[in-house]
């Protein structure tokens, strides 16, 4: 999924949330290797300074950190004032922020269930919606890309609250997706597998458990992050430019249900 240019997104200016580490992180380095302005975005700025340094310098003007919880109305509506201001416009938002928390469906809290969907759902919905509101009001065209997961689609027990929030993201990408098809902007998701990343490091660093998890999936292996990275950067490109309101699984098959591989039940 790559053009012949080297530098495709060159002049282009992107917004990444949840940039500190693993697909965020990835993201925000491939971008800026094929030249665009990245804003990058984490809870706080420290954790985004060593990212910054490693960013590849575009033409067009300097990265930016824009720190704030994407979980609260304030900081949403003034990271986005900030990568806005700052970068001049805004051609692609990626919403890649987001969290989970295991609990027994039975013993989940209220303040638990709340902080998982104000993250991967409301912070969601704030981003676009001041990317929208731009975008509409100077008459651009624009594109959102949010980093959904196989539990939009997969159940996973004893994370109610991620697998809703997933499932709402669906959703959430068609709706927008049938509302601002006409104005030129595009809304998709990207919906990963089972990822090396630092967030999984509980089994990709344990032999046995990483056997374990890829014998799960169809390939025989999870996903690296470039992977994803690759994945967005073809919804950020005109490669895409007649694609809207889809969820793209970039998952080694998990979702074809790798346990009927074997026809067990016939």
């Amino acid at each position: 999924m790559t053009e012949n240019s080297s530098k495709r997104f060159a002049n282009k200016k992107i917004l990444i949330t949840g940039a500190s580490q693993g697909i965020g992180e990835d993201a925000a380095l491939y971008f800026a290797r094929e030249g665009a302005q990245v804003a990058i975005n984490a809870r706080k700025a420290e954790k985004l300074e060593p990212l910054l340094k490693k960013l590849a310098k575009p033409a067009a003007g300097e990265h930016l950190i824009v720190a704030g919880d994407m979980s609260v109305e304030e900081d949403v509506d003034r990271v986005m004032k900030e990568a806005l201001d700052g970068f001049g416009g805004l051609d692609v938002l990626i919403c890649n922020a987001g969290m989970q928390i295991e609990c027994p469906s039975e013993d989940i809290t209220f303040k638990d269930f709340n902080a998982v969907m104000a993250v991967n759902v409301t912070g969601v919905v704030l981003c676009a919606r001041a990317a929208l509101k731009y975008w509409r009001e100077n008459e651009r065209e624009g594109n959102i890309i949010i980093n959904s997961s196989v539990h939009q689609q997969v159940p996973k027990p004893h994370y109610l609250g991620y697998s809703a929030s997933k499932g709402a993201v669906g959703n959430i990408v068609r709706t927008l997706a049938l509302e601002y098809a006409r104005y030129g902007i595009r809304v998709n998701a990207v919906a990963p597998g089972a990822i090396v990343t630092p967030i999984n490091d509980a089994w990709t660093k344990d032999p046995e458990k990483y056997d374990a998890t890829a014998k799960h999936i169809p390939m025989r292996r999870p996903g690296e992050c470039r992977e994803i990275s690759d994945a967005m950067a073809f919804l950020a490109s005109k490669e895409s430019s007649y694609i809207t309101g889809q969820t793209l699984f970039v998952d080694g098959g998990l979702t074809l249900y790798a346990d009927f591989e074997q026809n067990w039940s016939s």
